[in-house]
């Protein structure tokens, strides 16, 4: 019986070793090699010194490679903080220094990043190279190590480590409402209840091929990792350049003999709107699982009508307590416009809502704040015990047991079904393109430009994305062009979160609180 995540590999390993448990590509490892390089690679890591309570950082691409590390850091029984490559270098710093990472796995062309993010006060002492460092790379003062002159070196026998079930597998640093990203530690039991609920209400089996195209910070690739480790079926990655092309995800699904689809709906929507599904076989496809935003109807439809074999589910949840909903997707009525609700939970966990008063929500119609019960819920947030005793609070409906559950800040509503459906958000985080995201980040980013003298940020409900947004800028005296803001974020912050519009005002208004009125905004 697995207690870790990284003997799910080694149960799969077993029972049927030569079955495909990967395939990115042209490269395909079966469970017994990729198992046979996880030990190595963890053997590489403990000569390192890395230990029980040690941070790796994981700085690759969705890839074999990325799966190697992230198994083997497992293995030595440390855990892992996958970095966003795109990060920008003094958000890659902050993460990396947060966490007191000692060693990154990386490959040749994030070198140079990595050279930019860590000075000489980093607490990284080594950067493995999985790939091989080109001709005259360099990492500073950090030793570099090429995986390549290791890989090759025999089997690596590696014992249990002295891991148990409650301890950290994997940080996942998540936006932040004060500016601070917040850094979620899951441990090996978090994941590995979802991983269990997920393999027996899907049905999951070694003869599903499951695609890989959710990124490595985000915690709906547990389900896409694990949940196929597991089942001891394969994993199918597809490659960042081949996600951004919708008929490229289409050939994936087609060509690939993908059974479960798992992304956020986005990705799904660029797929049913412009993946040419007519010319494509989609018969593969048995299930469809997607989570992190609202899927807009007709593309739903659309593809619901592409691929008439598939199940499709709506997935809902959080990175601090992982998804903890589910709801089946029936026919979808021309005209109608009504939300999917998120469901109901799964099983080995409860989630509940209470009302202003802090009564549970029984009746169909009453709305209140989403709570999640499960061995889900995270450790808390990283380094942060003041945002954790926030969000994870005892159960205030069994407060003398002292067990915690996870206050999620969602607004839902009870349907006539015993379903909930999602109204919004208790404070200011919204879904854009499946992540997660704090408006208040945002606006701390825009207020360290001494150009800026005060600035707002709101979301606008978009079909294809979920919700693009929109900056508001109050000019300092010698004012700013929308260029220079544009490049000012892309320095400050992810990809996702760097507004797609921005607007100049004289002054922003404000209610009479003295607030800055986010209706008139969202009107302008």
């Amino acid at each position: 019986m697995a207690f870790q995540l990284h003997q799910l590999l080694q149960e799969s390993a077993r029972r049927h070793p030569d079955r495909p448990a990967v395939n990115f590509g042209e490269r395909t490892l079966s469970y017994q090699e990729l198992d046979a390089a996880t030990d190595t690679f963890a053997g590489l890591l403990l000569d390192l010194g890395v230990s029980r309570g040690t941070l790796v950082g994981i700085h690759l691409r969705r890839s074999v490679d990325a799966l190697i590390a992230m198994l083997g850091t497992l293995k030595a029984g440390a855990a892992y903080v996958p970095l966003d490559r795109q990060s920008p270098r003094g958000r890659l710093r902050f993460i990396v220094d947060t966490c007191r990472v000692q060693l990154v796995a990386t490959t040749r062309d994030g070198l140079a990043a990595l050279d930019d993010a860590l000075d000489g006060a980093s607490s990284v002492r080594h950067i493995v190279s999985m790939d091989g460092a080109g001709p005259g790379q360099r990492t500073g003062r950090v030793p570099l190590v090429e995986w390549a002159t290791v890989a090759d070196a025999g089997p690596y026998e590696v014992g249990p480590p002295a891991t148990i079930d409650t301890d950290a597998a994997y940080v996942l640093f998540t936006s932040g409402s004060t500016g601070i990203p917040k850094g979620v530690a899951i441990s090996h039991l978090n994941a590995l209840t979802f991983v269990n609920a997920a393999v027996d209400l899907f049905g999951i089996s070694e003869d599903d091929r499951l695609s890989h195209v959710c990124p490595l910070h985000s915690d709906m690739s547990v389900l896409d990792i694990y949940v196929a480790l597991k089942a001891g079926a394969c994993i199918v990655g597809i490659p960042d350049m081949d996600a951004m092309f919708p008929v490229k995800l289409a050939q994936a699904i087609s060509g690939g003999g993908i059974t479960v689809w798992n992304s956020v709906p986005s990705a799904l929507v660029s797929l049913a709107s412009l993946g040419d599904l007519e010319r494509h076989d989609l018969s593969s496809l048995r299930l469809v699982l997607f989570a992190g935003e609202v899927f807009p109807l007709k593309p739903l439809r659309r593809l619901m009508a592409a691929a008439p074999g598939a199940r499709f589910c709506n997935m809902y949840g959080q990175t601090e307590a992982n998804s903890s909903t589910y709801h089946w997707v029936g026919d979808i009525p021309e005209g109608s416009r009504d939300p999917i609700p998120i469901g109901r939970a799964l099983p080995n966990f409860e989630v509940f809502a209470l009302d202003a008063d802090g009564q549970r929500v029984t009746a169909p119609g009453g709305e209140g704040e989403l709570f999640v019960r499960s061995s889900t819920v995270a450790l808390g947030y990283w380094e942060d015990p003041a945002r954790t005793s926030q969000a994870f609070v005892a159960n205030p409906l069994a407060p003398l047991v002292g067990e915690r559950v996870y206050r999620t800040g969602d607004v839902v509503r009870l349907d006539p079904n015993g379903a909930f459906v999602f109204v919004g958000r208790r404070d200011q985080m919204i879904k854009s393109r499946g992540y997660r995201i704090e408006i208040g980040e945002i606006e701390a980013a825009l207020s360290n430009n001494p150009g800026i003298r005060n600035a707002a940020v709101i979301a606008i409900p978009d079909e294809r994305i979920g919700n693009r947004l929109a900056a508001f800028i109050e000019p300092a005296a010698g004012g700013l062009t929308r260029d220079e803001v544009i490049a000012h974020c892309v320095a400050e912050l992810p990809r996702y979160m760097v507004p797609e519009e921005i607007t100049f005002l004289d002054a922003l208004p404000l209610t009479p609180s003295g607030k800055v009125d986010r209706q008139r905004l969202s009107r302008a």
